[in-house]
């Protein structure tokens, strides 16, 4: 009996383990295809966006100012404490900007970096900031009202 299980066993395993496998053809090489790669298409860079505002607004007591006829100023910070902007002036100068602190009728402070007569010319200088000092990302446009 022992043999007969014995035999058994070992035709299954035998009649298991030959099993034909299918293996997959090797696959035929193929010429160099040369393939004209189009040109890449221009990166669009949009233009991050410019916060603005319009109000009237003075220079900050003690604060001396000459900016004229110039309606666009580039506000760097705004403060409802007089501290925190004299601050961020003193950080904006030693890092070679001409801050002046304004104050508008709601009694906040902002915080000019530069002022201009021109729109173009303020936004400009927005992305310059914007690209030189990543940390003045949230820089914004003050317009002065008439």
């Amino acid at each position: 009996m022992k043999n007969l299980n014995l035999l058994l066993i070992l035709l299954v395993v035998a009649l298991a383990g030959c099993k034909t496998q299918k293996i997959a053809p090797k696959p035929v090489p193929v010429a160099q295809e040369t393939v004209a790669s189009p040109a890449a298409p221009a990166k669009v860079v949009k233009p991050a966006s410019v916060v603005s505002k319009e109000e009237r607004f003075s220079t900050a007591s003690g604060e001396t100012a000459n900016y004229g006829s110039n309606r666009f100023f580039v506000i760097m910070g705004s403060f409802s404490v007089l501290e925190n902007a004299k601050r961020l002036k003193e950080t904006l100068k030693s890092e070679n900007f001409s801050p002046v602190i304004l104050m508008n009728e709601s009694g906040m402070y902002r915080v000019c970096g530069n002022s201009y007569e021109q729109e173009s010319a303020a936004r400009a200088k927005i992305a310059e900031v914007r690209g030189t000092f990543p940390k003045y990302s949230d820089i914004w446009l003050l317009i002065r009202k008439q």
